[in-house]
């Protein structure tokens, strides 16, 4: 099963961060955060006055019940080291993140912040990062029985308006989450979500 590190750009926004843990959680991959990364999500998100700190304490707890071998702790002689390897100050910021996923065993990190991971440091360590649309329709392509068992729990699972398949990939679609390549992915299948 591949082992995938969610960036704090991913795990900041809620729907889709409740997606692909669905997906996880149906045996699609195995997610990988740690500490320094909850804490970057977590301060992101208590910026917004709309949101009480204890709703995203809460989320964080519900995570790391749900994937207690999510969270991993990178040895910081290891952070150092993918520090030093890094050119820019951005890439440095985000060293906890690929020292993460070297500590987990973690082949990809999904993140949207595809400048901040220099393509030598990853390599160095055998690494590679993606998107969010592009990791779930290649999870789709490798994985489609677990995939949309995923995606049928994630659609069932949404609390403000139940969508029909229809309305469920309009939303992927849509200029908010804007994964287009899974809404396309999803189409052929949208009896079976």
């Amino acid at each position: 099963m591949q082992v995938a590190v969610l960036d704090a750009c991913i795990l900041y926004q809620g729907w889709l961060t409740d997606l692909l843990l669905c997906l996880a959680e149906a045996g699609a991959f195995e997610p990988v955060w740690s500490d320094a990364i909850h804490a970057e999500w977590m301060r992101n998100l208590r910026s917004r006055p709309d949101i009480p700190f204890a709703k995203i304490e809460y989320r964080r707890s519900e995570m790391d019940k749900a994937f207690p071998a999510a969270n991993v702790t990178a040895p910081p002689a290891l952070v150092s080291a993918v520090q030093a390897a890094c050119g820019t100050a951005a890439q440095r910021k985000d060293a906890h993140v690929v020292a993460t996923a070297v500590a987990a065993r973690a082949t990809v990190i999904v993140t949207h912040n595809i400048k901040d991971f220099a393509p030598v440091v990853l390599s160095r360590y055998g690494l590679s990062k993606i998107r969010p649309d592009p990791f779930c329709v290649d999870l789709l392509a490798g994985n489609q029985a677990r995939v949309l068992a995923g995606i049928r729990a994630h659609r069932s699972g949404m609390r403000r308006t139940l969508m029909g398949s229809d309305q469920y990939i309009a939303h992927v679609d849509g200029d908010k989450l804007a994964m287009r390549r899974l809404a396309r992915a999803l189409m052929p299948h949208k009896r079976s979500i």
